[in-house]
């Protein structure tokens, strides 16, 4: 949105940053509008806290508020969660992940793109220890505010250094031009020997062009499984892009079976509908005879010769 002029007139002359903190400055704002001034702070990683008496952010104030300052506008939480480019995780998508990843109490979880962390949410309720990652500021800080994980670090998560550590990484990767598989690619990084990455994939993997060639080679050397979700399974998210879900082992299994893709199935009719094939055909035939009857009926109208009539005669009618 764009700023309002007063409310970046506050953002510009009364407020004081160092490191991490914020503090607005000089005579109290009215209700209103402070409301209007923490709705922006908030939305690039600012939170009120009391026992400070700042906003805290994630990454350093100044930084934090360059942008803003600098282009008059934010996009704001409740904006980023209606945008196209975010599509946060169903809960029956999130169900299903959960189930491949086969969690157990205790195991370490990465969340790449973690977003609002409705799958670290569910890892945590299994008793996971999560640890996300997340390039937003605004979501960063809500996730750390509602204690969803151990750790949030705010990245770009293809710019984090890879670490071995987990026995998970689950996620919902960005889609545009091919993304998820350049994150889901660098996740495995992040495996133990022994761990499994379950994600959230757009459909475009599961079909054999140029561009997917490569990650889909990886998919089955691991001995990768690929599910179809259900159609039209992020419509409650603001998307009808069709999706898979992909598991991919740290390291190929001794009992790896090949990797199944699936497929897109065209819509058929019962056999009621289409009806007898034996009397499809009559229909045809009996259709055909009565065009060609038609037909001879045009065609003699048109061959049969034209009364001639002598000049200064009239026709009997």
């Amino acid at each position: 949105m764009r700023i309002p002029t007063d409310v970046l007139a506050v953002l510009s002359d009364r407020t004081k940053t160092d490191g991490h903190r914020l503090v607005l400055v000089g005579p109290r704002l009215t209700p209103v509008l402070y409301r209007r001034v923490n709705e922006v702070l908030e939305a690039v990683g600012g939170r009120w806290t009391k026992t400070e008496g700042a906003h805290l952010f994630p990454v350093d104030a100044a930084e934090a508020l360059a942008s803003v300052l600098t282009t008059g506008e934010v996009v704001t939480l409740g904006e980023k969660r209606t945008q196209a480019q975010y599509f946060p995780t169903p809960d029956p998508v999130v169900g299903r992940l959960i189930a491949l990843a086969d969690l157990e109490p205790g195991m370490t979880v990465l969340e790449p793109s973690a977003g609002s962390g409705a799958i670290a949410t569910a890892a945590v309720a299994r008793g996971a220890i999560v640890d996300c990652i997340e390039r937003d500021p605004g979501y960063a800080t809500d996730l750390s505010d509602r204690h969803v994980a151990r750790r949030v670090q705010v990245a770009d998560f293809l710019t984090i250094p890879a670490n071995p550590g987990y026995d998970r990484v689950l996620m919902n990767p960005p889609f545009t031009r091919g993304t998820d598989m350049a994150h889901v690619t660098y996740a495995l990084r992040f495996l133990k020997p022994d761990g499994l990455l379950v994600s959230v994939m757009s459909w475009a993997v599961a079909e054999q062009t140029g561009s997917t060639t490569a990650f889909r080679k990886l998919v089955e050397q691991r001995a990768g499984l690929v599910e179809a979700l259900p159609a039209r399974a992020f419509s409650q998210s603001g998307t009808t892009i069709d999706t898979v879900l992909v598991t991919i082992p740290a390291t190929r299994p001794a009992d790896a079976r090949p990797t199944v893709w699936p497929a897109r199935e065209l819509p058929t009719q019962d056999a009621e509908e289409l009806g007898n094939p034996a009397d499809i055909a009559a229909e045809i035939v009996a259709d055909l005879r009565k065009a060609i009857t038609a037909f001879e009926k045009v065609a003699a109208t048109l061959t049969k010769p034209e009364p001639i009539t002598a000049p200064g005669t009239v026709e009997a009618t």
